[in-house]
């Protein structure tokens, strides 16, 4: 080759001439190779479309660590609830026993999962130490499962929806008020990465060469999902639906449906081989028909919570329905009847659909703004929209967990370990204290929770009660519970030391029917002078 000319032709092409060796100068033949350079050109603009996508998802990861792992141990306060699942987790440390007592209400991967993670990180040594690592340890695992939801999230809308809606959906979910429920130590919470991964591993089963393997996996989240607990088999008919819809296969949703069913099947068989099936089915529907709130009196609840985000969900629901989206309906629809049908529902059981509000209410959004002409009106538009989520979103959620709602929580664990030893003395608190009485602390005659003394008797003379706005709520389920509560003269009280909340402003609505804290009433049966820390 002698040498190389470009001849512009239009503005899309450029033309190479060459003059090839070996030819005498007489012959030489010019020959004309067209080149596009379009292809390149979007080759390059797909590229950096790309690295701009993956570096805004960067930032919203970032963006949803601060909203879940701040003050992780400050805010919320703690929930009843979560005083019982680190007490069967710790029970899973020392005994390897997923099933404590008699009482079968959940199945057991939470609290296995809550253990594997409190092994690795040294569990319950690291408590011994100090009081705030019983909480912050397992609340640091909560938020760490908020930003891979986050993630999940993103991928899920990216691939149904593209990537604006899946930008717009993310970050929904990473800043919103609503996702402070994220922070408590609940099974909902453990249970959504299972789901949501099972969900995305479903909807790539189509394109990859290991179908079987990837229709293997999703069955296998979801089947883990529903061990975790039972409200999770509400998704077993959009993940059904994604499989059946992609492949077109009945083997393939077969082979999907068993270990679905299989998995979760190991509590039941469990309580089989310990000859409790008798309780397991007792306390089952025990557990899905005591009744807790209609579902109404709960969205507004919701509404108190996060009045933005309902809204936006509400409306997304209804479009997804005019639009027939099946993929949105079905995650939704199924978890509203079961609710409705069984009766017991309280407000963080919407954690399992909180993804699909965030998804839906993006898909609404950004099909809204593609409805406009210009195509640098629609990046304006998408790009305010974006912004002002971000800013209301991190606003409201930063005003929330900057505060401290657990400060006399743990003054009362500090009276309670000081005054408190086990001997002579039965204790009736909730499982925000028992456990780490009893199990991290090592002292006898302390009660699972106030509750068990409606079943037997208290067997010292010398009783202590901590009668927090929890007990308060459940005084009235049995007369020995207002007795106790009667014949505990001598009263010392623990205020709560917490900011003063207008929970008629916005965030702060959703405080009125979630704290566990307020004054808290130490009582006992005879006069104490009691050691404060």
């Amino acid at each position: 080759m002698r040498g190389i000319k470009a001849i512009p032709k239009d503005p899309g092409t450029v033309f190479f001439t060459t003059a090839m060796l070996p030819v005498q100068d007489a012959q030489k033949k010019l020959l004309i190779y067209p080149v596009s350079l379009l292809r390149y050109d979007k080759l390059s603009l797909l590229q950096s479309c790309t690295r701009k996508h993956y570096l805004l998802l960067l930032m919203i990861l970032i963006l949803s660590s601060y909203i879940h792992l701040w003050n992780p141990v400050g805010f919320p306060d703690i929930f009843f609830d979560e005083g019982i699942y680190m007490r069967r987790a710790v029970n899973v440390l020392e005994t390897g026993n997923p099933q404590e007592t008699y009482f079968y209400d959940h199945p057991y991967w939470g609290q296995i999962i809550l253990a594997g993670f409190l092994k690795i990180t040294g569990f319950p040594g690291t408590a011994e130490q100090n009081l705030e690592m019983t909480y912050l340890v397992p609340r640091i695992l909560m938020g760490i499962f908020a930003v891979l939801d986050t993630f999940l999230v993103y991928k899920i809308a990216e691939k149904k929806f593209g990537k604006k809606t899946a930008v717009i959906a993310s970050v929904l979910f990473a800043v919103m008020p609503f996702t402070w429920i994220l922070r408590r130590i609940l099974l909902d919470t453990i249970l959504l990465p299972f789901l949501l991964s099972s969900i995305l591993l479903a909807m790539h089963a189509q394109d990859s060469k290991n179908q079987n393997l990837l229709i293997l996996g999703s069955a296998s989240l979801l089947g883990l999902a529903i061990f975790t607990k039972i409200t999770a088999v509400t998704m077993i008919p959009i993940v059904g639906y994604i499989i059946y819809a992609n492949m077109r296969r009945k083997n393939d949703l077969l082979k999907w449906i068993i270990p679905v069913f299989m998995i979760p099947l190991a509590w039941p068989a469990t309580s089989l081989l310990l000859n409790q099936l008798d309780y397991w089915f007792k306390d089952v529907f025990w557990q899905a028909g005591r009744g807790s709130g209609a579902v109404l009196v709960v969205v507004e609840q919701l509404f108190s919570i996060d009045m933005v985000l309902m809204i936006l969900a509400l409306a997304s629901f209804v479009f997804a329905i005019y639009k027939r989206k099946l993929f949105l309906i079905l995650w939704f629809m199924p978890f509203l009847l079961f609710v409705s049908l069984v009766g017991f529902l309280q407000y963080f059981h919407f954690i399992l659909v909180l993804p699909v509000m965030c998804i839906s209410a993006g898909f609404m959004i950004q099909t809204c703004i593609e409805r406009i002409r210009k195509n640098k009106m629609q990046n304006y538009c998408f790009m305010i929209i974006t912004a002002a989520i971000i800013l209301f979103g991190t606003i409201s959620s930063g005003m929330l967990i900057n505060t401290n709602l657990t400060r006399g929580q743990f003054e009362v664990l500090e009276l309670l370990l000081d005054n408190f030893d086990g001997t002579d003395t039965t204790l009736l608190s909730s499982p925000v204290y028992s456990w780490i009485v009893s199990d991290i602390h090592k002292r006898d005659h302390v009660l699972l929770d106030y509750s068990r003394i409606l079943y037997e008797p208290v067997r010292t003379e010398k009783v202590m009660l901590v009668a927090d706005l929890h007990f308060m709520t459940d005084i009235s389920r049995g007369a020995q519970l207002q007795d106790v509560y009667n014949d505990l003269k001598y009263t010392i009280t623990v205020d709560d030391k917490t900011e003063e909340f207008n929970t008629e402003m916005f965030p702060y609505g959703g405080m009125l029917f979630t704290r566990e804290v307020g004054p808290i009433e130490l009582k006992t049966n005879w006069d104490l002078s009691w050691r404060r820390p």
